[in-house]
Formats: C-alpha cells, structure tokens, sequence
C-alpha cells in the first residue's frame, strides 16, 4: 500500500501542482474585473442558468473568467500591434520619459521595466553560467548563477546565489573571479539541481572535474 500511495503521488503531486499555478494565475488576471463583467454579463442575460452540475452562480463565475481573460489577451495584442507604429511610440516614449521623472515611482518603474525587457525581450540569456563560489563561508561551495560578465576594468563577477527549492529569493553577491569556479552544467541544470535540493542533477563536482578535464 505504501509503494502505491507513493506511486500514485508521483502521478498526481505534478499535475495537482501545475492545475494550482495555472488556477492562482487565472484569479489574479481576473479579480479586478469580475464585478463589472457579472453584472454586463446578467444585464445581457448570459449565464444566468444552471449546467450539468454547476449552479448558476458557478456558471457566471466561470463565463466571467473566461471573458475576461479574452479581452485581455485581445487587448494586449491590440497594444503590441498599435506601439508599432511611429506616432504611437513617440506617445510611448513620451508616457514613459514622464513616469521617469516621478520621484519614488521612476526608481520602481525603471527595475520592473529593465527585468521584464531582460526576460521577454532581450535576446541574451538572463544568466550567463552555473557557477560555484564561496559561500556562506571559506571551505564551502555554493550553487551560484552568474548575472554577468566582468567589464575590462572590474575584476569582480556578480553571481545570484538561490535558495533552495525557492530559486526566486536569494542573495546578489560580488566575488573575485578567481573564487567563482564555473561548470559546464547548464542553467536549466542548475535550476533542477536547485529545485530538487540535488536529487534531479548529478553532483556539481562532476561538472567542476569536467571542466578542468577541459581545461587541460
């Protein structure tokens, strides 16, 4: 029974896990907006029956989502098609050089806007290597991602180092770049090895060893 439950946990944990992501997503886009649409969508005098097993409220709730995660996506596309325009960019730029010029605003607004250009525009990599470096202390090493790569007058590399299974805090930390030790693994690699607290991905020191192999 033991071997059964823990065979029918592996099956199920994965998709369990993916269906809450995608459901906690759908509520977040369409919270703001459900009052409005329930009461377009009764004044229209659609889904306002019962279905199947679903009351009528349930019905509502479901065709409000729906709608509304449509529009969203019509009006994104619709954006993205006009801010091609020259006009339209030049009344971007200028919307954009104003929220600059916000105190406390601007300095949020500039980090969001460079990591969202980092990640879904920018055709580089957000980071460069897996990496290993001293840390939290001499005598140990610790699973680091470098952010980028030193400029010709700086001898200091930035490296991400993650948590584990939570990859999306950290600490940023500045090392010399004869402590940072890189691997040949991968950075979807390392973020499995991260993830999984060292089960999915072999050991680091097999990357390090071939990456001396390599060396000489």
């Amino acid at each position: 029974m033991k071997k059964y439950m823990m065979t029918g946990l592996v099956i199920l944990l994965p998709v369990a896990v993916t269906f809450w992501i995608i459901v906690t997503i759908i509520n977040w886009l369409t919270e703001p907006f459900l009052g409005v649409t329930k009461q377009v969508l009764l004044f229209m005098g659609i889904a306002n029956r019962a279905f199947l097993f679903l009351s009528a409220e349930d019905v509502l709730l479901i065709t409000s989502k729906l709608f509304i995660l449509v529009l969203l996506f019509l009006v994104i596309t619709l954006i993205g098609i006009v801010g091609r325009y020259v006009a339209v960019r030049s009344l971007i730029r200028l919307g954009d050089a104003l929220i600059h010029r916000i105190p406390l605003i601007s300095s949020v607004y500039k980090t969001v806007q460079e990591l969202i250009h980092t990640v879904f525009v920018s055709d580089s990599r957000a980071f460069k290597q897996v990496v290993l470096v001293p840390f939290p202390h001499e005598g140990c090493l610790s699973l680091g991602l470098l952010s980028r790569e030193a400029s010709a007058d700086s001898d200091m590399l930035p490296v991400f180092i993650p948590t584990t299974p939570n990859p999306t805090s950290g600490y940023l930390i500045m090392f010399p770049r004869s402590q940072v030790v890189r691997l040949t693994m991968s950075v979807e690699e390392g973020f499995r090895y991260i993830i999984s607290c060292g089960v999915l991905v072999s050991d680091p020191s097999q990357f390090m060893a071939e990456m001396v192999a390599k060396k000489e």
